[in-house]
This record gives structure tokens, C-alpha cells and sequence, in this order.
């Protein structure tokens, strides 16, 4: 859905197919791992805050891609401002802690820290035949992109939490 019409929609309880990407693509989440906890325990956080519930996920190394079901009332623009929002700073902390600061220059825009591009794209789940579509758009992104043999050895996606039990969302 494109960011047209998704104000007229948004807070009526939609599942949502979502993806949001690093500014120039930047291979931020195949440095280290300690970035892809970071907007793990952001999701988690946010969930439980935004009355909300992951349904499936994939952290790719520039991008990310969920499915997300918002209670009524809840909002998914106010759910993604305040995921960019944290996980922005929190990244910046740690590229400015580590050997990463060359990566930190790179995210500068006009001598401007940006971490997230603005927009994100959004898709309302409408059928369960799209969302079970989306959920196997997710769990091998992945394999198509050549990073693993098995859509179960990505760890951070939810196929990984089939398979162990490695991710709760709702403690």
C-alpha cells in the first residue's frame, strides 16, 4: 500500500506485509549480529506497547521484512516511527563505539546522521492465501539471495523460529 490512503486505513486491525531499508542500502545487519538484536528487542518491545504481533519476519543485510497484525486503534505509521526512531539511535551508538565509523560517514546526508530511508512500503493482508504467500516471500529471501543452503540456517527470520526456540514475541 502506498503512503496514499494509508491514513483512511490505518487503526482498523489490518495485517500488514512490510519493508523498510537502510539509506543506500548499506549492509549494516551482516556486520555483526549485536545489530540485528537491536531491532529484535525493538519489535519485541514495540509489540507489547503497540498492542501488536508479529507474524513473520526476515532481517536481510540492508533491509528487513515483516508481517505485522495492529489491534484496532493502533496505528502502523506510529508503530514504524517509533521502531526507526529507536533503532536509529541505537545503531549510531554503536557505530560510533566500534571500528565502524567509516559506516557512520556513509549514513551522514548533508553531514546529517540518517539511518532509515523515510517512506516504508506496506501491504494489507487481505486474503490468507496473500498472507501465506508473504510469509514464503519472507523465509526465503534468504535462499534467493544466496546466503544460505536452508531457510531454517537464517537466524534471524522467523523459519528460524520454527524450527528452534530461538524468538518469542509474546512473552
Amino acid at each position: 500500500m502506498a503512503r496514499r490512503g494509508r491514513k483512511e486505513l490505518d487503526k482498523l486491525g489490518h495485517t500488514y506485509f512490510i519493508t523498510t531499508t537502510v539509506v543506500n542500502y548499506e549492509r549494516v545487519f551482516s556486520i555483526e549480529e549485536s545489530y540485528n538484536y537491536i531491532l529484535l528487542d525493538s519489535m519485541k518491545y514495540l509489540c507489547r506497547e503497540h498492542s501488536s504481533e508479529i507474524i513473520a519476519f526476515v532481517y536481510m543485510p540492508s533491509h528487513i521484512h515483516f508481517i505485522i497484525t495492529m489491534n484496532e486503534g493502533e496505528s502502523i505509521s506510529d508503530y514504524l516511527r517509533d521502531f526507526k526512531k529507536y533503532t536509529s539511535k541505537e545503531i549510531k551508538s554503536r557505530l560510533l563505539a566500534s571500528d565502524n565509523k567509516g559506516l557512520f560517514t556513509k549514513l551522514q546526508e548533508s553531514g546529517k546522521y540518517k539511518f532509515w530511508m523515510d517512506r516504508f512500503d506496506s501491504q494489507i493482508m487481505l486474503t490468507e492465501k496473500i498472507l501465506n504467500i508473504k510469509i514464503n516471500y519472507i523465509h526465503y529471501n534468504p535462499l534467493r539471495a544466496g546466503l544460505v543452503n536452508e531457510i531454517d540456517e537464517w537466524k534471524f527470520s522467523s523459519a528460524y523460529k520454527y524450527y528452534s526456540d530461538f524468538i518469542s514475541f509474546n512473552p
